[in-house]
């Protein structure tokens, strides 16, 4: 019965979610409607598990074509799992990222860690705020405020961001036990994390539409009407379609 429970569990976090973060997803949905009026990017940094969640944003039949992640190699998975875990807790790193994006005053950058813990995520929202930015940080209160910083700042990412949206999951992420067995299965950040970002996607192509302006969302390239839709889309869409690349 452990998937059932699984399923259950993820029940419990998903409503969780709606009852108590729901005035932070419409404070960052009104914020990413607000760009997308303006013609801006907004940007979305993850290392590891999280990274998964900014390319969840990215290029996505239904989604918004405004959402640009912070893209590295390292912080991905393609250079390898022990690599990655050694970047993303590694002092500096992301100041050579960084600077591969036209990151400006006011812009938007959503950062997502379930710990918020590692200097990736903690200097990645440093970083931005220097610029100006308005961070958004996704993660974990209960795994944040369990732990200290590995970041030589002494920092975490919830005591840097503007705007904290709890994804509700446990501390380590995992949220079923298994009879004699030490580490929980099932993490829910992933699951809890996409619910999130696509619940501020849907809100804020809503209040674009309200605001008499189509927002710049495709529809799927694999559905008969999606080619001259999405051929014929807003003059937005084309846009950010030239804006998404590095500097």
């Amino acid at each position: 019965m452990s998937a059932e429970l699984y399923i259950d569990e993820v029940k419990k976090l998903i409503e969780k979610i709606e009852i108590t973060q729901m005035d932070n997803i419409h404070h960052v949905a009104e914020l990413i409607s607000n760009a997308i009026i303006a013609e801006k990017l907004v940007y979305i940094f993850g290392a590891g598990h999280s990274n998964i969640l900014a390319i969840e944003c990215f290029d996505r039949a239904g989604g918004l074509g405004n959402m640009q992640p912070i893209f590295d190699s390292g912080l991905d998975y393609f250079s390898g799992a022990r690599r990655q875990g050694g970047f993303e807790r590694l002092p500096g790193y992301v100041g050579c990222i960084i600077n591969d994006y036209d990151i400006k005053n006011d812009d938007v950058v959503i950062i997502i860690s379930n710990s918020g813990r590692n200097p990736a995520p903690v200097q990645m929202a440093l970083e931005v705020k220097k610029r100006g930015a308005v961070v958004v940080a996704i993660t974990s209160l209960e795994h944040s405020n369990a732990v200290t910083s590995n970041d030589p700042s002494g920092m975490k990412l919830i005591e840097i961001a503007d705007i904290v949206i709890d994804n509700g999951c446990p501390s380590g992420d995992a949220m079923i036990k298994l009879p004699n067995f030490p580490p929980k299965v099932g993490p829910g950040s992933t699951v809890a994390g996409a619910t999130i970002l696509n619940a501020i996607i849907t809100q804020a192509a809503k209040k674009v539409l309200e605001s008499g302006i189509h927002p710049p969302v495709g529809f799927s390239g694999n559905l008969p009407e999606a080619q001259e839709y999405n051929k014929n889309a807003s003059i937005q869409q084309q846009i950010f379609t030239q804006k998404m690349r590095h500097k």
